[in-house]
Parts: structure tokens; C-alpha cells; sequence
């Protein structure tokens, strides 16, 4: 059955703490089957003009204000839906992180919120309050279809509108706002509780990693792990501050490709994988240069090892290292085509010599000096 996800923010970007309500940032979505969205909204507007005809839902601080809230409240559980949503204590975020950033701070933080909703609910539209200018928000919106659907091919359209054409946006806004008033202590109303028939859940963010021992070869944990784990944090944190400011535009997509893997690692889970069409999206919605995978592989990943930074790769795509597997199997993914390839070259080299009674030795050029190293035992 198909159904609308009206989803908003609440709260903003940034990491000053001046007051209690700084220290939140909620994205809900509010859900309706389409076959009833005309009722609901119908139904929301009725119940808000009768407790707040200044057509504003605002958070109130005096005692009546809180009185009429509670009943606002209590009539919106005649409405026939749901809501999901994601709570982010930001103080429990790096302030250093990639999250400092205004676009990666909306765009990352959505994107955990569209992941389950899309995962979950089929046949989804949604209408989403704008963050940013239109732009960005169309960068934002194919960011989303291209990285968070599970059916791109999907005809279910993925559009933003502002409360005064969407009342069910208002709806959502208000949630999240008070969400955000009660985790602070600013508010006594837990709508999670007061409306727990309509919630769908809402997700607490970030979760303490843990290191699951599935995660590790043979079920066991290895004690050196957490020294690979802190050399890749490090060394990548190295890297953004090294080239913190440059105007040139390939060192800037170097810097938001760590930036991204770094912000995965730390927030998400560190065992995934970044695919790379999922790279190129984030990269290119920048508009520093724009990458294929060709040019993405040899002027944005290779340079960024060279400089020392730990990334391990494999056929699902990138990561920082967490664990000595991580770093087995990643010498395992090299090694099975380097050998290939040496192997390969000791018997071009072989042949040649063969061929030429020994008149071309290939190898014997200083710039292979190396690689006759690596030879010897082939030849």
C-alpha cells in the first residue's frame, strides 16, 4: 500500500552550546497511506486551529501554553498516522569530524533516517522540508534516490515543500521540536510516550561502537586491533589537517573522500564497506572536478595512500581498518593480483630473452631495479 513520508528537521548545524536547546538535532518523518493523506491533513488543520488559530505550533513556556499542548497532543491520536524519527545528541559528537560542515552535517544525518524508511516502507513518496538552498538540495535529493532507495526504479517521487503547502510538515517539525525540548529538559512532554501508538521508533544517535567478535577471524577478538584501529583514525585526522584550507580542487576531493571515510568509520559501523559509485555521488555533488572511476582511483585514492593514510579496499569498496583482519584481507585482495601479474611478467621476460638469445634482457634497465627484485624467484 502506497503511503507519504513527510519528513522535516528540528534544530540546526553547529556545535554552540549556549543553551540547553542547542544541544539536539531531530529528523522526522511523519506517515500517512496515500489513500488517507487528504483525512489527516484535513484532521491535523482542524485540531491545530482550535489550539493554536495563530496557525504557529510553538514550544510554550508558561502554564497555559503547556496545558493546551497536552491536549493538542492528546487529539492528535485520532489521526490515522505514524512517525519515525532520529534524535542526534550533537554533543556527543567530534567537533572536529567531517559533521562540522554544514551540507555533510544535513546530508549524512538524513541519509540514516531515509535508509530505514526506504528499507521498510515500500512504495514511498516523500516530501521533505528544504535545508539549504535549491541547489543543494537537488545535490541532496539525488544523493538520497541514488544512495538510500532500494528501487530506483520506483516512480514514487522524492520533492521539498515548506508547511504552508505540506500541513503535515508542520506536523513533523513539531514532533521533532519536542523531541528535542524534552531530551533537553526544556519540556515535559515526552511525545514518544504520549503518542506511543503512533511511533514507529525513534533512533538515539550516535550508538557506542561495539566490537561484535563476529567481526573478527574465528569468532576471536585480536588484542591488536584497537592499535590498528587508533593508526587509522590517526592517520587520516593527519591528512585532513595537513590540507585543511587548500583551494586546489583535487586535494579538496581528496579531503572530502577522508572526510567521508572517516565520518563512516566513526558514526556508522566500522566493518562497512564504501561502495564506489557511492564515492563518486558524494564526491561529484561537491563539483571540484568531476570523477570516473579511472580518475577517482588514480588521482584520489592512490595519492591519498602514498601520503600514508590507511584505507583498505575490497570488491564491496572502502574503509579505514579496524581490526587485523581488515588488514589481512586486504593484502589477501592485492596479493592474489600482484602474484598473477609478477608470474605473468617473469614468463614475457623469459620468453623475450629465450627469443632473442638473451640479446633483449628487459630487466635489466635501472628503472626495474625493483621489480627484478620481486622477479628473481620467478625467473
Amino acid at each position: 500500500m502506497a503511503k507519504v513520508g513527510f519528513v522535516s528537521g528540528a534544530g540546526a548545524h553547529g556545535f554552540s552550546f549556549e543553551s540547553p536547546g542547542d544541544a539536539h538535532f531531530s529528523v522526522t518523518a511523519v506517515l500517512v497511506k496515500e489513500e488517507h493523506k487528504r483525512e489527516v491533513e484535513e484532521g491535523y488543520l482542524r485540531i491545530r486551529r482550535r489550539h493554536f488559530p495563530q496557525g504557529s505550533v510553538s514550544l510554550p513556556k508558561v502554564e497555559p501554553g503547556i496545558v493546551q499542548r497536552h491536549r493538542f497532543i492528546k487529539e492528535l491520536k485520532e489521526l490515522n498516522f505514524s512517525f519515525h524519527a532520529l534524535l542526534v545528541d550533537k554533543r556527543k559528537l567530534h567537533q572536529k569530524s567531517p559533521l562540522q560542515y554544514k551540507d555533510t552535517f544535513y546530508k549524512f544525518l538524513s541519509g540514516l533516517i531515509y535508509n530505514n524508511i526506504y528499507r521498510t516502507v515500500p512504495e514511498l513518496s516523500v516530501i521533505a522540508s528544504p535545508l539549504g538552498t535549491p541547489e543543494s538540495m537537488e545535490s541532496f535529493r539525488r544523493y538520497i534516490q541514488e544512495n538510500h532507495r532500494v528501487d530506483l526504479f520506483s516512480p514514487a517521487p522524492f520533492t521539498f515543500s515548506d508547511g504552508e503547502e505540506e500541513p503535515l510538515l508542520q506536523l513533523a517539525a513539531f514532533l521533532g521540536e519536542s523531541l528535542n525540548a524534552f531530551h533537553a529538559g526544556l519540556s515535559d512532554t515526552d511525545v514518544e510516550r504520549e503518542l506511543a501508538g503512533k511511533c514507529a521508533g525513534v533512533v538515539r544517535w550516535p550508538e557506542g561502537y561495539v566490537p561484535y567478535t563476529v567481526d573478527t577471524d574465528e569468532g576471536r577478538a585480536d588484542a591488536r586491533d584497537e592499535a590498528v584501529t587508533a593508526a587509522a583514525q590517526l592517520r587520516a585526522r593527519d591528512f585532513l589537517l595537513r590540507h585543511a584550507g587548500s583551494e586546489d580542487p583535487v586535494i579538496k576531493s581528496r579531503v572530502a573522500f577522508v572526510e567521508y571515510l572517516l565520518l563512516v568509520f566513526t558514526y556508522n559501523y566500522r566493518t562497512r564497506y564504501v561502495h564506489t559509485h557511492e564515492l563518486l555521488q558524494h564526491l561529484n555533488s561537491f563539483q571540484y572536478e568531476n570523477f570516473t572511476e579511472h580518475r577517482f582511483r588514480s588521482l584520489v585514492v592512490g595519492p591519498v595512500r602514498d601520503e600514508g593514510v590507511l584505507i583498505v579496499s575490497s570488491a564491496a569498496g572502502y574503509k579505514l581498518p579496524c581490526s587485523v583482519r581488515d588488514v589481512y584481507a586486504f593484502f589477501n585482495y592485492y596479493n592474489q593480483q600482484i602474484q598473477p601479474m609478477l608470474h605473468r611478467l617473469g614468463q614475457c621476460h623469459r620468453a623475450v630473452e629465450l627469443a632473442t638469445g638473451g640479446g633483449l634482457d628487459v630487466l635489466g634497465q635501472p628503472e626495474y631495479a625493483s621489480l627484478r627484485k620481486l622477479l628473481d624467484r620467478h625467473l
